[in-house]
Protein backbone atom coordinates (compact mmCIF):
# COMPACT_ATOMS: atom_id res chain seq x y z
CA UNK A 1 0.00 0.00 0.00
CA UNK A 2 1.91 3.22 -1.39
CA UNK A 3 0.77 6.22 0.03
CA UNK A 4 1.28 9.48 -2.24
CA UNK A 5 2.00 12.53 -0.73
CA UNK A 6 0.69 15.83 -1.75
CA UNK A 7 1.58 19.18 -1.56
CA UNK A 8 -0.14 21.82 -2.70
CA UNK A 9 0.02 25.62 -2.82
CA UNK A 10 -1.33 27.40 0.40
CA UNK A 11 -2.76 30.06 -1.56
CA UNK A 12 -4.27 28.01 -5.07
CA UNK A 13 -3.85 24.51 -4.14
CA UNK A 14 -1.43 23.82 -7.78
CA UNK A 15 0.44 21.44 -6.82
CA UNK A 16 3.79 22.56 -5.80
CA UNK A 17 6.91 21.95 -7.71
CA UNK A 18 10.97 21.41 -6.41
CA UNK A 19 12.81 24.78 -6.93
CA UNK A 20 15.75 23.20 -5.03
CA UNK A 21 17.37 20.35 -3.04
CA UNK A 22 20.52 20.56 -0.92
CA UNK A 23 22.07 18.82 2.04
CA UNK A 24 22.87 20.54 5.48
CA UNK A 25 24.87 19.42 7.53
CA UNK A 26 23.98 20.51 11.52
CA UNK A 27 26.31 20.21 14.96
CA UNK A 28 24.42 18.13 17.76
CA UNK A 29 24.81 17.88 21.70
CA UNK A 30 27.39 15.23 21.27
CA UNK A 31 29.95 17.26 19.70
CA UNK A 32 28.93 15.12 16.14
CA UNK A 33 26.92 16.57 13.17
CA UNK A 34 24.18 15.51 11.03
CA UNK A 35 22.98 15.48 7.68
CA UNK A 36 19.87 16.85 6.80
CA UNK A 37 18.37 17.23 3.16
CA UNK A 38 16.06 20.18 2.24
CA UNK A 39 13.93 20.73 -0.24
CA UNK A 40 12.35 24.37 -1.65
CA UNK A 41 9.33 23.65 -3.21
CA UNK A 42 7.00 27.01 -5.29
CA UNK A 43 3.72 27.25 -6.79
CA UNK A 44 4.15 26.66 -10.81
CA UNK A 45 2.03 29.84 -11.01
CA UNK A 46 5.10 32.71 -10.51
CA UNK A 47 2.11 35.51 -10.03
CA UNK A 48 0.71 32.94 -7.11
CA UNK A 49 4.33 32.26 -5.44
CA UNK A 50 4.80 36.61 -5.45
CA UNK A 51 1.66 36.73 -3.73
CA UNK A 52 2.53 33.92 -1.12
CA UNK A 53 6.17 35.22 -0.35
CA UNK A 54 4.60 38.39 0.33
CA UNK A 55 2.38 36.60 2.74
CA UNK A 56 5.27 34.40 4.09
CA UNK A 57 7.29 38.16 4.54
CA UNK A 58 4.76 39.13 6.46
CA UNK A 59 4.12 36.87 8.64
CA UNK A 60 8.06 36.59 9.28
CA UNK A 61 8.07 39.92 10.48
CA UNK A 62 4.99 39.65 13.11
CA UNK A 63 7.02 36.63 14.21
CA UNK A 64 9.94 38.70 14.20
CA UNK A 65 8.31 41.39 16.38
CA UNK A 66 6.78 38.90 18.97
CA UNK A 67 10.50 37.59 19.49
CA UNK A 68 11.59 40.57 19.76
CA UNK A 69 8.98 42.25 22.55
CA UNK A 70 9.49 38.88 24.48
CA UNK A 71 13.78 39.53 24.60
CA UNK A 72 12.71 42.94 25.94
CA UNK A 73 9.68 41.87 28.52
CA UNK A 74 12.53 39.34 29.86
CA UNK A 75 15.49 42.17 29.61
CA UNK A 76 13.19 44.12 31.88
CA UNK A 77 11.70 41.48 34.35
CA UNK A 78 15.53 40.23 35.30
CA UNK A 79 16.76 44.11 35.41
CA UNK A 80 13.85 44.66 37.94
CA UNK A 81 14.65 41.40 39.50
CA UNK A 82 18.32 42.09 40.16
CA UNK A 83 17.23 46.04 41.24
CA UNK A 84 14.83 44.81 43.70
CA UNK A 85 17.52 42.38 45.13
CA UNK A 86 20.27 44.90 45.44
CA UNK A 87 17.59 47.17 46.97
CA UNK A 88 16.23 44.23 49.65
CA UNK A 89 20.30 43.25 50.20
CA UNK A 90 20.66 47.29 51.01
CA UNK A 91 18.23 47.51 53.60
CA UNK A 92 19.08 43.90 55.11
CA UNK A 93 22.22 45.81 55.72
Amino acid sequence: MNKKYTNPCTRCGKERVLLRKWIEEIPTFANKMIKITRAENICPDPECQKIVNVDLAVQKGKRDKIKTDREEKIKVATEKKLADKEKLLKETI
